[in-house]
């Protein structure tokens, strides 16, 4: 307990509120940085994989079988060309970068005119006052 008491009264590492505040502004943004690159390489791997699932060919081909008086149908899957297949996927992850794009560009749109409208009731309560 007397160990204790000591710790509790011993103020050599203090830290300031300051100090606080700007090592925890900078673990945020790095931390935001930083999971940004994460979800970019994770993103870019993901589509590395489906790449390599869309260039497997799947297609087979079972023959008919007949004998003892018993006959079973063949099958058969022939999957379209792989060139094809992959230019239909980066085609669809195009359309998919386009639309975020576009959304984020929305976004910043409609941000920049909350602060336009924010200054503008900014300036009007300021002609009030000054009236």
């Amino acid at each position: 307990m007397n160990l204790f008491a000591k710790l509790w009264r011993d103020e050599a590492g203090v830290l300031l509120s300051a100090e606080a505040v700007v090592v925890g502004t900078v673990a945020v943004v790095g931390l935001t940085t930083g999971l940004t690159v994460v979800a970019k390489a994770v993103n870019e791997e993901l589509q590395d994989v489906a790449f390599a699932i869309r260039s497997l060919d799947q297609s087979y081909s079972i023959p008919a079988i007949e004998g003892c008086g018993a006959r079973t149908a063949g099958s058969s899957f022939t999957q379209e060309p792989v060139k094809k297949s992959l230019a239909e996927l980066t085609a669809v992850i195009e359309k998919a970068e386009k639309e975020e794009k576009t959304q984020a560009e929305r976004l910043e749109q409609q941000m920049k005119k909350k602060d336009k409208n924010g200054e503008d009731s900014k300036k009007k309560k300021k002609r009030e006052e000054n009236i």
